[in-house]
């Protein structure tokens, strides 16, 4: 018989090896150290139930006795997630109760993929471990932007030696990512974000890190996420309840998660274990804040029961030490009556996020009574919540109008203390633990949510009175010095249910230097020539001459015909990047960031990548331009079934190469890697002490795949009379290789219809992050190979007749891609992930230097 260390032994191995073998290397749900799930109870059998009431009253009296769930009630029910005896005893009391057949079945899964994983929890979800690892990489990756800071303890760190359940443990610290470019001084508006307050809410946290990576991963290629951290104190604090998280990792080892929603106090007079879906130990953290504590039917004060508010106001410690941190980030702006107003100049957000109702929530929480401050509040929440403003779609308002009533919660503290704008958001789903495949499409929906908050925290009061700037882009990203820019943008008013519906009065920019830190502004005009819509099409040709050679920032904002207290009203800004090149006949500098130091490039040790996180939706641009193709062009892809090196592989010599980089050194890439940089089909990033690194875990954008393949196959580079698409003029960096890619039927382009996309008209969208579908159907296309159809998908997520179906068995076939273990007989392919650099270069490098031949197919060709 194996023994139980060497079966753990081997399990390591292939926790680290795993995603090696899923899709070539993106570095999927893997640990740092292998999780030993604690032999403990299974988790009880779960009822999600629907409890109807007849009124307000009995909703909020229902949901807390009986611990309803943050769903939406507006089909006249609650939704409680019980045990068996707690539905019997629902019916006994005469209550209409019915059985959520589909929610049910679905929450007693074993997992979200059918098996125990063994690398994380339930499929990929982070361990509290394993989130501490995330940041401590963040940190050493981006030292001078990041800053991990213990805030406090966890109630078992804090009361050593009584936490058993489910073993003996310590508890943890209550960390939080400080983000914001320590080389410029403050003060800075404050944006706190928290989440897994509700320890059973697994995906919020993971929405964190998303949020996190796409702030510190895109800082040299995202205008946006790079001047948020030159002039924001950024905190994000991924999990405020870690003990009650590390209980619901224990369930049934990790398959079957616990539905641990408090946290782990057990000396208020419960001790229930394992926990139920409706009864166990702990205090419910987002009812113990002191403000209004237990004043209104918003809370229970059943120890066990699910809205357990504590024994006192505020006497968890993690409550206290939150509270304690943000009072020294936000200071206390507004009186102390209910009906006292923050002033229109108030600063500060505050955002937690909880799920699964889908609904963004704004104070008050224990009354439908409004705030003084309602119309600003409210028009936050319709921002954020509105499509056609880069919301998330989910409805909006107090927690009475569309949930329930509840008090002592972190919202009306944030606002009734502090006056800051404060709102709890609630991640759209069907379940606590859903698929981790579903976690990055939460995270696409509240992006734009999250970022606005974000932008607004100066003065978020005043600022929402103002109109958004949308896509401000500059014609092929910048201009020779001495030659103008073109800037353009769109300032707009509407979106839906803007309470401050107005035209646009004006638009300005600012080179490097943002308006509040006493930048220059320069007027815009409007395209059509006057200011007299509530949506505006503005434009400016930035005088380049004074400019250093290099890249600058320039910040734009529009400002409505309506003033507030004296105060102009001026909407959030965005940005744009604006490169300066060498006037023709002069020398060239290195291109540097004229407007903030650039943060220390410290590479993270990627031969080990078993504590990072799958890639996220990034738009992470190459910042050099990868030298010319050394090889010969083919005289075109060979549309055949013959392997590659016999017609479509490029010519090459193998010569002695130097090249290296920081970040790859022993990875299954890291040939790859350098065979294409030393045919000088792809480059990296300057670390800006003479070496490179070539960031394998980040995202690629269109162009620069198209790049990278036109480069490798040798396609023949052509100049069309006129642009094939709209957002790739003849100035832009891949202009070339996008055309000569069109012109050999590799790639086509989208009709329009994205935001800042006018009709009619053609669209490649060159900066927007390729998927590993798209990936499949370019280098199919790019190398000429003949498509295959067969009968039976090798993935699950690519059945016959899906877009990329014939690309992706076509890639399979030759070699060049594999998919991720979903259980026995099942895998996936994920075609809708960001493929990464890393992935990209392996793939191309099979393609051109290894592919294998594949049967002549009886069916489609290309």
């Amino acid at each position: 018989m194996v023994s139980r260390s060497r079966i753990l032994s081997l399990l390591a191995t292939l926790a680290a090896l795993g995603m090696i073998l899923g899709g070539y290397g993106g570095p999927g749900p893997v640990t740092a150290a292998f999780h030993v799930p604690a032999a403990e109870a299974p988790r009880p059998e779960v009822l999600v139930v629907r409890l109807f009431f007849h009124d307000t009253a009995e909703r909020d009296r229902l949901a807390t006795a009986w611990g309803a769930d943050e769903e939406a009630t507006g089909g006249g029910y609650l939704t409680v997630w019980a045990d068996r005896a707690t539905y019997d005893a629902m019916l006994a009391q005469g209550l209409r109760v019915e059985i959520d057949q589909e929610t049910t079945r679905q929450a007693n899964m074993t997992d979200s993929s059918g098996l125990n994983s063994p690398t994380t929890f339930y499929g990929g979800y982070k361990t509290v471990e394993e989130m501490e690892t995330f940041l401590d990489q963040k940190v050493a990756a981006y030292p001078t932007l990041a800053a991990k800071v213990d805030v406090g303890n966890s109630w078992c760190k804090d009361h050593p030696g009584t936490c058993t359940r489910p073993a003996a443990f310590n508890g943890y610290d209550l960390w939080s990512l400080h983000i914001t470019n320590q080389a410029i001084p403050g003060p800075k508006p404050v944006f706190w974000y928290d989440a897994a307050i509700h320890a059973r809410e697994i995906a919020t946290p993971e929405v964190a890190t998303r949020f996190i990576n796409w702030l510190l991963d895109n800082y040299n290629t995202d205008p946006d996420a790079h001047w948020l951290v030159d002039y924001h104190d950024i905190w994000v604090m991924p999990m405020l309840n870690p003990d009650g998280h590390h209980i619901v990792e224990a369930g049934g080892g990790g398959s079957s998660p616990y539905y641990q929603r408090k946290n782990a106090d057990n000396d208020d007079g419960c001790t229930t274990w394992p926990p139920s879906s409706s009864n166990h130990f702990g205090t419910d953290l987002n009812r113990n804040f002191p403000f209004l504590w237990a004043c209104c039917g918003g809370s229970g004060s059943y120890a066990c029961g699910e809205t357990y508010h504590g024994p006192s106001a505020g006497s968890e410690v993690e409550v206290q030490y939150v509270m304690n941190k943000i009072r020294e980030l936000i200071p206390d702006q507004r009186g102390p009556l209910l009906t006292d107003a923050a002033p229109i100049t108030t600063t500060g957000v505050i955002q937690n996020m909880h799920s699964y109702a889908g609904l963004n929530l704004f104070p008050w929480g224990q009354t439908t009574q409004h705030t003084a401050n309602d119309a600003d509040l409210r028009n936050i929440g319709a921002h954020i919540s509105a499509l056609n403003a880069g919301g998330n779609g989910y409805d909006y308002g107090q927690p009475p109008e569309i949930l329930y009533a509840v008090d002592g919660d972190s919202l009306g503290w944030a606002y009734g203390e502090l006056g800051a704008a404060a709102y709890t958001t609630e991640l759209n789903g069907n379940g606590f633990f859903p698929a981790y495949s579903t976690v990055d499409a939460r995270w696409n929906e509240n992006k734009g949510m999250l970022t606005y908050l974000a932008k607004i925290a100066r003065t978020p009061y005043l600022t929402t009175r103002g109109p958004d700037t949308n896509g401000p882009v500059i014609s092929g990203g910048g201009a020779p010095q001495g030659i103008p820019a073109a800037l353009s943008a769109t300032i707009n008013y509407s979106w839906t249910a803007n309470t401050y519906l107005q035209n646009v009065a004006a638009a300005e920019y600012y080179i490097d230097t943002p308006p509040w830190a006493g930048g220059t502004p320069v007027a815009m005009t409007a395209t059509d020539s006057t200011f007299n819509a509530s949506t505006e099409a503005v434009q400016a040709a930035i005088d380049t001459a004074g400019l250093t050679v290099g890249r600058h920032i320039v910040f734009v904002r529009g400002r409505g015909v309506n003033s507030y207290s004296g105060f102009p009203s001026w909407g959030p800004v965005s940005a744009v990047f604006l490169d300066v090149s060498p006037s023709e006949g002069t020398a060239t500098p290195t291109a540097t960031h004229t407007a903030t130091p650039p943060p220390t490039a410290t590479a993270v040790a990627t031969d080990t990548p078993t504590a990072t996180v799958p890639p996220t939706a990034t738009d992470t641009r190459t910042p050099t331009v990868p030298p010319a193709a050394t090889h010969t062009p083919t005289a075109g892809p060979s549309a055949t079934a013959t392997p590659p090196g016999a017609t479509a592989t490029p010519a090459v010599t193998e010569t002695p190469c130097a090249i290296t980089f920081t970040d790859v050194s022993t990875e299954y890439f890291a040939e790859p890697v350098r065979y294409l940089a030393c045919h000088g089909i792809i480059s990296g990033y300057s670390n800006g002490d003479g070496t490179l690194s070539y960031r394998p875990y980040n995202a690629t954008t269109r162009g620069q795949m198209v790049k990278i393949m036109v480069n490798a196959f040798g396609v023949p580079l052509v100049t069309p009379p006129a642009p094939t698409f709209q957002d790739v003029p003849p100035a832009h960096p891949f202009y070339r290789y996008i055309e000569a890619a069109a012109a050999a039927g590799i790639v086509s382009g989208y009709t329009c219809g994205a935001p800042g996309e006018p009709c009619p008209g053609a669209y490649f969208r060159p900066n927007n992050d390729v998927t590993r579908g798209q990936l499949s159907k370019i280098v199919v296309n790019t190398a000429g190979w003949a498509l295959l159809d067969p009968p039976v998908a090798h993935f699950r997520d690519v059945p016959p007749g899906s877009v990329f179906y014939p690309f992706v068995e076509t890639a399979v076939c030759r070699g060049l891609v594999s998919g991720y273990d979903c259980g026995p007989g099942c895998y996936e392919f994920r075609p809708a992930n960001n493929a990464t650099r890393g992935q990209i270069a392996k793939i191309a490098y099979n393609a051109i230097t290894g592919a294998q031949a594949c049967a002549t197919p009886a069916a489609v060709t290309r």
